[in-house]
């Protein structure tokens, strides 16, 4: 039997002509994968089962017949990788989450269940927040054994309990729910969020009513390392408070829950909240910390100096300082990232091996989503890459700034200072998109923050932090002390960051850039300076010389240079394209659109007239903002994602939380025409900031009764009906329900009435008032659909086609069964955001649209009014 020769000239003749992507393998395979996942959170994958496994044995082969015939495969690879994320994130979506055992379980009577606290408890004012896995349920009856449940729930225990610790043992016996979103276009898909966590039913309890075993603990390793980090964590309280205690626990342990939402939008004014997140910038600094250290003692071993392995011995033991470093914060994506880049660095100085930037950040990626696949869609994630992957393209492109002549150390300090400013710039640029789309705002500051900050923070604070941390190990005292001095030092950033983040001008709030327009942005963000650089390298070869090969292998072809400046016409002409469609929908529009947003229990709508004028009436809210706040995380959201910067009007019906609160987030970030209210007093701290960011913002509120009973504002009619103008503050009804604006609005020959939180009284009074002016197509339901309200002769006045329900079903029971079924058999159609999440209702000429964010069967409905 004879073997057929190997010809390596020709292998190596074919891998030349490769594919230009493939000179960084790694980059086109991590591509795949990623949209690989992100294709199957969207398309349910057991329906495609087979042709997925078919299509993963066919790449398969074609890769092992490319080995067997040392071929250079180029598409199988792409299939594959492409393949393997889509399957590997199906785990996480629905029908395969949540699991179908514990669907019996859900939503029912109370069960008694025990599970391990697995990650460290959360604590919120008067409530903590905790995570159980090795489920365990038992039945009513001892007859029966119990049994074990698969995956995570999240337990929130109220008051005072027992000492929770990662590794203790938590007994309940209250019912589990299953974790429900608010449903609005476009809105948080916060059961996603935690099915990518593995927590698929939440429970709640008061800390006086669990069992907690805190001998229970497992001699696992990782809840080892969750204890030292307690520790770490107590040291920190004892020696700091406030800011700098929340600041100080992020930084050394990775822990933000103590982070204050004003902390955390100072350090994104000033442009350096990347410091907040334990990423490259920190564990660089740790491993060029312990490099040196370790350089310098292993310097004095003779049979390492001999045989030249000290600084690859220090560079081993630098590795396991970034991953003890890693561990102890906690491995978020960003550290993630960090570590593993910063070990293939490492590995590859050990070994005498070629270093690329490029594909040790893809492998990076590879690596943490490879361990888990729902880390594509965390927001770090994909700050940390988007910031590392603009340094490494900028730098490319666009080099430092060239050596200047002579070596003194002024030249040096120079080039330092200009290399760290130009790197500060492209992470700036490289996650101001995503910045925009998560967090509304982009900083011009971050620069000049950075050259004072990065150091003092990065170089010092946490260096002598971490150092203090372990000492505090060895011997506490010590360990405190080098706390103590962390903490006064950060007091002085921290003074830094207010001063910087005070500044007029230094950051802009704006809206939210669908994904299609980051996709643009970011397409000219790498197009742009690929083709300058393309016309500065040009294509004729460099001269002859030792360096012209390493020159010329980084040309851009010219294919691909048709390729880039194609992508980049493209994004252009979509970027105008979406542009002169929010103008036109923003400013030019003739519809009238009313939203009533999904709030959970309390109203929230959004009116957008013709002509661009909008109108928020109420704001939803919860009792708690510091809880949840429904004006910063539901209303803003939902304006930000259409466009909406300013409300020219707001109506608040009447001052209860749950149409107050979530209007004060609005009033404080969106420029505001003018209120609208009773101003009926309320006896609540909310109302009284209500009042004063009024006052501060100067934000008209004109007396009620200086409201005209009727007006028109482009072409819309609005008609105020309730209360009655002659009830002034101070003396209105003892039911501040029954004071509620009362509140139609009028497109042709299409109505809208908003009757607040009215009950029997005030409809009565309301109907002898108003009569059959009150008569409308669409009626919010009053109070929520109580059974106090939509009383009969009401409901003949008005007499609507449909009824939208905006309320939760909770301990107050609404909405009324009695009260929906008394509009059932009347005939109207009844929607409620419960069911349907929001309710958009478009009129143009007359003709409705309506739709739901959750339609019963998946299709606009559209009724025409006669």
């Amino acid at each position: 039997m004879t073997t057929e020769p190997v010809n390596n000239q020709a292998f190596k003749n074919r891998n030349e002509t490769a594919p230009h992507y493939y000179r960084r393998p790694v980059l086109p395979l991590v591509a795949a994968l990623m949209a690989g996942i992100a294709a199957g959170r969207h398309i349910s994958l057991p329906v495609f089962m087979p042709g997925a496994w078919v299509m993963i044995t066919a790449c398969m082969a074609c890769l092992t017949y490319s080995l067997i015939k040392q071929r250079p495969a180029a598409i199988a690879p792409v299939i594959l990788f492409f393949t393997l994320g889509w399957v590997a994130i199906a785990a996480f979506v629905p029908p395969a989450f949540p699991p179908a055992s514990v669907l019996p379980f859900l939503d029912k009577d109370p069960h008694k269940l025990s599970g391990t606290i697995c990650l460290p408890p959360v604590k919120q004012g008067f409530r903590t927040r905790c995570v159980l896995d090795d489920l365990v349920i038992y039945a009513d009856n001892d007859t029966q054994a119990p049994l074990a449940l698969p995956g995570r729930i999240q337990v929130t225990v109220y008051g005072d309990a027992p000492e929770l610790a990662p590794g203790a043992r938590m007994t309940i016996h209250r019912p589990i729910r299953s974790i429900r979103n608010f449903n609005n276009p476009g809105g948080f898909n916060y059961r996603q969020f935690m099915a990518y966590r593995n927590i698929w039913g939440t429970a709640w309890d008061r800390g006086d009513r669990i069992a907690v075993d805190g001998h229970a603990y497992s001699g696992s390793f990782s809840l080892s390392v969750l204890r030292m980090r307690l520790s770490i964590d107590h040291a920190i309280e004892s020696v700091s408070d406030g800011d700098t205690r929340a600041i100080l626990a992020a930084l050394i342990i990775g822990k933000r829950d103590f982070i204050s939402p004003g902390l955390r939008s100072s350090f994104s004014k000033a442009g350096v909240s990347h410091l907040l997140a334990i990423s490259g910038l920190h564990v660089g600094i740790i491993a060029t910390v312990s490099f040196f250290l370790a350089t310098a003692l292993l310097g004095r071993n003779i049979f390492l100096l001999r045989r030249g392995l000290v600084r690859k011995t220090a560079a081993i033991l630098s590795m396991l300082c970034i991953l003890g470093y890693g561990m102890i914060a906690g491995m978020s994506p960003s550290t993630q990232r960090a570590v593993i880049m910063i070990s293939i660095f490492l590995f590859a100085y050990v070994f005498d091996r070629q270093y690329n930037p490029a594909n040790t950040l893809a492998a990076a990626a590879l690596g943490i989503l490879a361990i888990s696949p729902p880390s594509l869609f965390d927001i770090s994630f994909q700050l940390s890459f988007a910031a590392v992957a603009a340094i490494l393209m900028g730098l490319h492109w666009v080099p430092v700034v060239p050596k200047a002549p002579g070596g003194s150390w002024r030249n040096r300090l120079l080039r330092t200072v200009a290399g760290f400013a130009w790197v500060s710039v492209l992470a700036i640029i490289g996650t101001m998109p995503l910045v925009a789309h998560y967090f509304n705002q982009v900083t011009f500051l971050g620069i000049g923050a950075n050259l004072i900050l990065v150091p003092l923070i990065g170089f010092v604070v946490v260096p002598l932090g971490l150092a203090s941390a372990l000492f505090y190990f060895i011997y506490a005292p010590v360990g405190l002390l080098g706390l103590s001095i962390t903490d006064h030092l950060l007091s002085v950033a921290l003074v830094v960051v207010d001063r910087i983040a005070a500044l007029p001008f230094g950051s802009y709030s704006t809206v939210t850039p669908s994904i299609l327009e980051m996709a643009c942005i970011y397409t000219l963000l790498t197009s742009i300076p690929a083709l300058l650089y393309a016309m500065k390298t040009g294509n004729t070869p460099s001269p002859a010389g030792a360096h012209a090969p390493l020159r010329d292998a980084h040309r851009i072809p010219a294919r691909s240079k048709k390729i880039i400046a194609i992508a980049a016409v493209i994004a252009i002409l979509v970027l105008l394209l979406d542009g002169a469609y929010w103008v036109h929908r923003r400013h030019w529009n003739t519809d009238l659109v009313v939203t009533y947003l999904d709030v959970g229990q309390g109203n929230a709508a959004l009116v957008e007239m013709p002509g661009g004028k909008t109108m928020l009436v109420d704001g939803g809210g919860f009792s708690d903002n510091a809880a949840f706040d429904v004006g910063a995380l539901i209303v803003a959201p939902f304006l930000w994602r259409n466009k909406i910067r300013s409300i020219d009007k707001i109506v608040l019906s009447h001052p209860h939380a749950d149409h107050l609160n979530g209007l004060l987030y609005i009033m404080e970030n969106f420029s505001i025409g003018r209120v609208i209210s009773t101003h009926y007093p309320a006896d609540s701290n909310n109302y009284a900031r209500f009042l004063n960011i009024m006052e501060e913002k100067g934000i008209p509120h004109p007396p009620f009764s200086d409201i005209p009973a009727s007006q028109t504002i482009n072409g819309i009619q609005m008609d105020i009906f309730y209360p009655p103008r002659d009830r002034l503050p101070g003396i209105g009804p003892a039911n501040i329900n029954n004071g509620s604006i009362v509140l139609k609005l009028t497109h042709g020959d299409v109505s809208f009435l908003f009757p607040g939180d009215i009950e029997a009284a005030a409809e009565a009074e309301l109907v002898g008032i108003a009569g059959d002016m009150l008569y409308a197509d669409f009626l919010l339901s009053p109070h929520h659909g109580s059974s106090t309200s939509s009383t009969l002769p009401f409901l003949d006045a008005v007499n609507p086609q449909t009824v939208i329900v905006s309320a939760r079903s909770d301990r107050f029971g609404f909405p009324s069964k009695d009260v929906v079924d008394r509009y059932i058999q009347r005939g109207y159609a009844v929607l409620t955001t419960e069911t349907h999440g929001a309710v958009q209702i478009a009129v143009k000429n007359n003709a409705v649209r309506i739709r739901p964010t959750r339609p019963v069967n998946r299709q606009p409905q559209t009724i025409l009014v006669e």
